[in-house]
Protein backbone atom coordinates (compact mmCIF):
# COMPACT_ATOMS: atom_id res chain seq x y z
CA UNK A 1 0.00 0.00 0.00
CA UNK A 2 1.42 3.39 -0.96
CA UNK A 3 -0.93 6.21 -0.05
CA UNK A 4 0.21 9.65 -1.14
CA UNK A 5 -2.55 12.13 -0.43
CA UNK A 6 -1.70 15.67 0.59
CA UNK A 7 -3.88 17.86 2.78
CA UNK A 8 -2.97 21.50 2.16
CA UNK A 9 -3.87 24.33 4.52
CA UNK A 10 -3.31 28.03 4.06
CA UNK A 11 0.23 27.84 5.42
CA UNK A 12 1.44 24.25 5.41
CA UNK A 13 1.17 21.06 3.37
CA UNK A 14 0.22 18.06 5.51
CA UNK A 15 1.36 14.89 3.76
CA UNK A 16 -0.54 11.74 4.77
CA UNK A 17 1.56 8.62 4.13
CA UNK A 18 0.32 5.38 5.68
CA UNK A 19 -1.30 7.33 8.50
CA UNK A 20 1.79 9.41 9.36
CA UNK A 21 1.55 13.19 9.15
CA UNK A 22 4.56 15.15 7.94
CA UNK A 23 4.61 18.97 7.79
CA UNK A 24 6.31 20.20 4.66
CA UNK A 25 7.06 23.59 3.14
CA UNK A 26 4.73 26.56 3.10
CA UNK A 27 2.34 26.44 0.12
CA UNK A 28 1.90 29.22 -2.41
CA UNK A 29 -1.04 29.52 -4.76
CA UNK A 30 -2.29 31.93 -7.40
CA UNK A 31 -4.91 34.08 -5.67
CA UNK A 32 -6.39 35.00 -9.07
CA UNK A 33 -7.64 31.44 -9.52
CA UNK A 34 -10.38 30.00 -7.31
CA UNK A 35 -12.58 26.91 -7.16
CA UNK A 36 -16.33 27.36 -6.81
CA UNK A 37 -18.11 24.43 -5.17
CA UNK A 38 -21.28 23.47 -3.32
CA UNK A 39 -20.94 22.59 0.34
CA UNK A 40 -23.03 21.61 3.34
CA UNK A 41 -20.41 23.12 5.69
CA UNK A 42 -22.37 26.16 6.89
CA UNK A 43 -25.98 25.04 7.14
CA UNK A 44 -26.25 21.33 6.48
CA UNK A 45 -27.76 22.23 3.11
CA UNK A 46 -25.71 22.76 -0.04
CA UNK A 47 -24.67 26.38 -0.56
CA UNK A 48 -22.18 27.88 -3.01
CA UNK A 49 -18.67 28.64 -1.72
CA UNK A 50 -15.27 29.21 -3.25
CA UNK A 51 -11.69 28.64 -2.14
CA UNK A 52 -8.17 29.00 -3.39
CA UNK A 53 -6.55 26.00 -5.07
CA UNK A 54 -5.00 24.97 -1.73
CA UNK A 55 -8.36 24.90 0.06
CA UNK A 56 -7.80 28.18 1.92
CA UNK A 57 -9.64 31.55 2.04
CA UNK A 58 -13.18 30.21 1.89
CA UNK A 59 -15.91 32.57 0.72
CA UNK A 60 -19.68 32.15 0.74
CA UNK A 61 -21.31 33.20 -2.52
CA UNK A 62 -24.92 31.91 -2.53
CA UNK A 63 -26.49 30.68 0.73
CA UNK A 64 -29.07 27.90 0.69
CA UNK A 65 -32.63 29.14 0.20
CA UNK A 66 -34.61 25.93 0.86
CA UNK A 67 -33.42 23.64 3.62
CA UNK A 68 -32.64 20.17 2.30
CA UNK A 69 -32.83 21.48 -1.27
CA UNK A 70 -29.62 23.36 -1.80
CA UNK A 71 -27.75 25.32 -4.44
CA UNK A 72 -25.41 23.22 -6.55
CA UNK A 73 -24.05 22.33 -10.03
CA UNK A 74 -22.68 25.85 -10.38
CA UNK A 75 -20.53 27.31 -13.16
CA UNK A 76 -18.96 30.74 -13.54
CA UNK A 77 -19.41 32.85 -16.66
CA UNK A 78 -16.36 33.28 -18.91
CA UNK A 79 -15.93 36.91 -17.79
CA UNK A 80 -15.91 35.79 -14.14
CA UNK A 81 -18.84 38.02 -13.18
CA UNK A 82 -21.82 35.66 -12.87
CA UNK A 83 -22.77 32.23 -11.58
CA UNK A 84 -25.35 29.89 -13.10
CA UNK A 85 -26.56 27.18 -10.74
CA UNK A 86 -29.30 24.66 -9.99
CA UNK A 87 -31.70 25.69 -7.22
CA UNK A 88 -34.99 24.69 -5.57
CA UNK A 89 -35.91 28.24 -4.55
CA UNK A 90 -38.61 28.53 -7.22
CA UNK A 91 -40.37 25.24 -6.46
CA UNK A 92 -38.79 22.21 -8.15
CA UNK A 93 -35.28 22.20 -9.58
CA UNK A 94 -34.70 25.26 -11.77
CA UNK A 95 -31.69 27.28 -12.94
CA UNK A 96 -30.82 30.71 -11.62
CA UNK A 97 -28.12 33.29 -12.28
CA UNK A 98 -26.47 35.59 -9.74
CA UNK A 99 -23.60 38.01 -9.62
CA UNK A 100 -20.36 36.33 -8.56
CA UNK A 101 -20.85 37.60 -4.99
CA UNK A 102 -24.33 36.02 -4.86
CA UNK A 103 -26.29 39.23 -5.28
CA UNK A 104 -29.04 39.92 -7.83
CA UNK A 105 -30.28 36.34 -8.07
CA UNK A 106 -32.80 35.83 -10.86
CA UNK A 107 -34.59 32.82 -12.24
CA UNK A 108 -33.38 31.82 -15.71
CA UNK A 109 -35.45 28.84 -16.82
CA UNK A 110 -39.25 28.80 -16.82
CA UNK A 111 -39.63 25.15 -17.81
CA UNK A 112 -42.31 23.33 -15.78
CA UNK A 113 -40.05 20.25 -15.74
CA UNK A 114 -37.03 19.79 -13.54
CA UNK A 115 -33.82 21.19 -15.04
CA UNK A 116 -30.16 20.81 -14.05
CA UNK A 117 -26.48 21.20 -15.02
CA UNK A 118 -26.14 24.74 -16.43
CA UNK A 119 -22.93 25.48 -18.37
CA UNK A 120 -21.93 28.72 -20.10
CA UNK A 121 -20.88 29.03 -23.72
CA UNK A 122 -17.36 30.46 -24.20
CA UNK A 123 -18.78 33.79 -25.38
CA UNK A 124 -21.05 34.04 -22.31
CA UNK A 125 -24.17 34.56 -24.43
CA UNK A 126 -25.90 31.21 -23.95
CA UNK A 127 -26.24 28.51 -21.30
CA UNK A 128 -26.76 24.84 -22.04
CA UNK A 129 -28.59 22.60 -19.56
CA UNK A 130 -30.54 19.36 -19.26
CA UNK A 131 -34.29 19.13 -18.90
CA UNK A 132 -36.28 16.10 -17.84
CA UNK A 133 -38.58 15.06 -20.67
CA UNK A 134 -41.25 12.62 -19.57
CA UNK A 135 -44.46 14.10 -20.96
CA UNK A 136 -46.27 13.87 -17.63
CA UNK A 137 -45.16 16.52 -15.18
CA UNK A 138 -42.16 18.13 -13.52
CA UNK A 139 -40.65 15.11 -11.82
CA UNK A 140 -37.14 13.79 -12.16
CA UNK A 141 -38.23 10.45 -13.61
CA UNK A 142 -37.75 10.24 -17.34
CA UNK A 143 -35.01 10.89 -19.83
CA UNK A 144 -33.17 14.19 -19.99
CA UNK A 145 -32.65 16.18 -23.18
CA UNK A 146 -30.19 18.99 -23.90
CA UNK A 147 -31.61 22.51 -24.01
CA UNK A 148 -30.02 25.89 -24.61
CA UNK A 149 -31.12 29.36 -23.52
CA UNK A 150 -29.76 32.87 -23.80
CA UNK A 151 -28.32 34.21 -20.56
CA UNK A 152 -31.06 36.86 -20.53
CA UNK A 153 -33.74 34.11 -20.52
CA UNK A 154 -34.75 34.43 -24.17
CA UNK A 155 -34.76 31.89 -27.00
CA UNK A 156 -35.06 28.74 -24.92
CA UNK A 157 -34.98 25.72 -27.22
CA UNK A 158 -34.27 22.00 -27.34
CA UNK A 159 -31.06 20.67 -28.87
CA UNK A 160 -31.93 16.98 -28.67
CA UNK A 161 -35.05 14.86 -28.74
CA UNK A 162 -33.55 11.38 -28.60
CA UNK A 163 -35.53 9.51 -25.97
CA UNK A 164 -32.90 6.76 -25.93
CA UNK A 165 -30.34 9.00 -24.20
CA UNK A 166 -30.56 10.31 -20.66
CA UNK A 167 -28.20 13.29 -20.99
CA UNK A 168 -26.24 14.81 -18.09
CA UNK A 169 -23.21 16.99 -17.35
CA UNK A 170 -23.24 19.13 -20.48
CA UNK A 171 -20.40 21.55 -21.27
CA UNK A 172 -19.18 23.56 -24.25
CA UNK A 173 -15.82 22.94 -25.87
CA UNK A 174 -13.39 25.87 -25.47
CA UNK A 175 -13.98 26.87 -29.10
CA UNK A 176 -17.76 26.63 -28.65
CA UNK A 177 -18.26 24.17 -31.50
CA UNK A 178 -19.05 21.01 -29.52
CA UNK A 179 -20.91 19.83 -26.45
CA UNK A 180 -19.54 17.17 -24.14
CA UNK A 181 -21.81 15.12 -21.88
CA UNK A 182 -22.45 11.71 -20.39
CA UNK A 183 -25.56 9.68 -21.02
CA UNK A 184 -27.33 6.53 -19.95
CA UNK A 185 -27.81 4.51 -23.15
CA UNK A 186 -29.02 0.91 -23.40
CA UNK A 187 -28.35 0.22 -19.70
CA UNK A 188 -24.84 1.64 -19.97
CA UNK A 189 -23.28 4.98 -19.04
CA UNK A 190 -20.76 6.59 -21.36
CA UNK A 191 -19.11 9.85 -22.38
CA UNK A 192 -20.52 11.44 -25.54
CA UNK A 193 -19.88 14.40 -27.79
CA UNK A 194 -22.09 16.27 -30.25
CA UNK A 195 -22.04 19.45 -32.28
CA UNK A 196 -23.43 22.56 -30.57
CA UNK A 197 -26.47 22.30 -32.85
CA UNK A 198 -27.36 18.98 -31.20
CA UNK A 199 -26.38 16.90 -34.24
CA UNK A 200 -23.73 14.25 -34.91
CA UNK A 201 -23.65 12.43 -31.60
CA UNK A 202 -20.43 10.48 -31.05
CA UNK A 203 -19.84 7.98 -28.25
CA UNK A 204 -16.28 8.29 -26.89
CA UNK A 205 -16.24 5.41 -24.38
CA UNK A 206 -17.67 1.90 -24.43
CA UNK A 207 -20.67 1.03 -22.31
CA UNK A 208 -19.27 -2.14 -20.72
CA UNK A 209 -18.16 -0.22 -17.63
CA UNK A 210 -19.41 3.26 -16.63
CA UNK A 211 -17.66 6.44 -17.76
CA UNK A 212 -19.11 9.77 -16.69
CA UNK A 213 -18.64 13.34 -15.37
CA UNK A 214 -16.59 14.61 -18.35
CA UNK A 215 -14.97 18.04 -18.66
CA UNK A 216 -12.75 19.79 -21.20
CA UNK A 217 -9.09 20.63 -20.94
CA UNK A 218 -8.48 24.32 -21.74
CA UNK A 219 -6.73 23.43 -25.01
CA UNK A 220 -9.79 21.54 -26.26
CA UNK A 221 -7.65 18.55 -27.25
CA UNK A 222 -8.22 16.41 -24.15
CA UNK A 223 -11.15 15.42 -21.95
CA UNK A 224 -11.13 14.55 -18.24
CA UNK A 225 -13.72 12.10 -16.94
CA UNK A 226 -14.37 9.46 -14.30
CA UNK A 227 -14.38 5.76 -15.03
CA UNK A 228 -15.47 2.83 -12.87
CA UNK A 229 -13.77 -0.51 -13.43
CA UNK A 230 -15.27 -3.92 -12.83
CA UNK A 231 -13.95 -4.00 -9.25
CA UNK A 232 -15.76 -0.76 -8.41
CA UNK A 233 -12.71 1.52 -8.40
CA UNK A 234 -13.61 4.97 -9.70
CA UNK A 235 -10.71 6.95 -11.08
CA UNK A 236 -10.08 10.20 -12.89
CA UNK A 237 -9.04 9.51 -16.48
CA UNK A 238 -8.17 11.60 -19.49
CA UNK A 239 -8.51 10.90 -23.21
CA UNK A 240 -8.27 12.71 -26.50
CA UNK A 241 -11.42 14.31 -27.91
CA UNK A 242 -11.90 11.35 -30.27
CA UNK A 243 -11.82 8.86 -27.36
CA UNK A 244 -8.29 7.57 -27.98
CA UNK A 245 -5.24 7.44 -25.67
CA UNK A 246 -7.28 6.94 -22.49
CA UNK A 247 -5.11 7.15 -19.37
CA UNK A 248 -5.86 6.50 -15.69
CA UNK A 249 -4.61 9.54 -13.74
CA UNK A 250 -5.46 8.79 -10.10
CA UNK A 251 -4.63 5.05 -10.05
CA UNK A 252 -6.55 4.60 -6.80
CA UNK A 253 -6.18 0.82 -6.56
CA UNK A 254 -2.41 0.98 -7.04
CA UNK A 255 -2.21 3.68 -4.33
CA UNK A 256 -4.11 1.55 -1.83
CA UNK A 257 -7.18 3.82 -1.83
CA UNK A 258 -10.59 2.29 -1.30
CA UNK A 259 -13.16 1.84 -4.03
CA UNK A 260 -15.69 4.69 -4.04
CA UNK A 261 -18.10 3.12 -6.51
CA UNK A 262 -20.79 2.29 -3.95
CA UNK A 263 -20.34 5.22 -1.54
CA UNK A 264 -21.53 8.04 -3.80
CA UNK A 265 -24.76 8.95 -5.56
CA UNK A 266 -24.29 9.42 -9.29
CA UNK A 267 -25.02 13.15 -9.21
CA UNK A 268 -22.19 13.82 -6.76
CA UNK A 269 -19.39 12.96 -9.21
CA UNK A 270 -17.62 15.77 -11.03
CA UNK A 271 -14.39 16.60 -12.81
CA UNK A 272 -13.11 20.05 -13.75
CA UNK A 273 -9.72 21.02 -15.20
CA UNK A 274 -7.72 23.99 -13.94
CA UNK A 275 -7.23 26.97 -16.31
CA UNK A 276 -3.55 26.06 -16.77
CA UNK A 277 -4.42 22.44 -17.56
CA UNK A 278 -2.18 21.08 -14.79
CA UNK A 279 -4.75 19.90 -12.22
CA UNK A 280 -8.10 18.14 -12.28
CA UNK A 281 -10.53 18.82 -9.43
CA UNK A 282 -12.91 15.98 -8.56
CA UNK A 283 -15.04 14.54 -5.76
CA UNK A 284 -14.06 11.51 -3.66
CA UNK A 285 -14.25 10.15 -0.11
CA UNK A 286 -10.78 8.65 0.20
CA UNK A 287 -10.20 9.85 3.78
CA UNK A 288 -13.76 10.16 5.10
CA UNK A 289 -15.67 7.25 3.65
CA UNK A 290 -19.20 8.12 2.61
CA UNK A 291 -18.58 11.86 2.91
CA UNK A 292 -17.73 13.62 -0.35
CA UNK A 293 -14.82 16.05 -0.40
CA UNK A 294 -13.04 18.03 -3.10
CA UNK A 295 -9.68 16.65 -4.25
CA UNK A 296 -7.28 17.58 -7.01
CA UNK A 297 -4.85 15.41 -8.93
CA UNK A 298 -1.73 16.67 -10.68
CA UNK A 299 -1.37 15.80 -14.36
CA UNK A 300 2.40 15.94 -13.98
CA UNK A 301 2.93 13.78 -10.88
CA UNK A 302 -0.44 12.07 -10.18
CA UNK A 303 -0.24 13.57 -6.67
CA UNK A 304 -3.69 13.65 -5.05
CA UNK A 305 -4.49 16.64 -2.82
CA UNK A 306 -7.45 16.86 -0.46
CA UNK A 307 -8.86 20.41 -0.38
CA UNK A 308 -11.90 20.11 1.91
CA UNK A 309 -12.65 18.22 5.12
CA UNK A 310 -15.99 19.65 6.24
CA UNK A 311 -18.75 17.76 7.96
CA UNK A 312 -21.21 17.19 5.13
CA UNK A 313 -20.70 16.93 1.40
CA UNK A 314 -18.48 19.19 -0.74
CA UNK A 315 -19.38 18.80 -4.40
CA UNK A 316 -19.12 20.03 -8.00
CA UNK A 317 -15.80 21.92 -8.14
CA UNK A 318 -15.47 24.55 -10.87
CA UNK A 319 -12.23 26.48 -11.49
CA UNK A 320 -12.46 30.13 -12.46
CA UNK A 321 -10.25 33.17 -12.79
CA UNK A 322 -11.03 36.20 -10.67
CA UNK A 323 -12.01 39.09 -12.92
CA UNK A 324 -10.61 42.60 -12.51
Amino acid sequence: MNINIHRISAAFSFVVVLGATVVSAESTVDENVRILFSSEKSSGTLALHSMLADGSLLQLHVPAAVRGRGEYEASVSPDGKHIAFTTYRYGGWKIAISDLDGRNIRRLTMDPQYVYDPAWSPDGITIVYRRIVNGSGPYFRGNAAAFIINADGSNNRALTSNNKEHIRNLSFSPDGHYLLYDAFVDNGLGVMRMKKSGSEHMRLTNLNTPSFAPSWFPDGNWIAYMHQDQEGYVDVWKMRVDGTEAQNITQSKNKGLHSIGDTFSHWQYETNVSPDGKWIAFTADYQDKGNADIYTVSLETSEIVRLTSHKGADLHPFWYKVSD
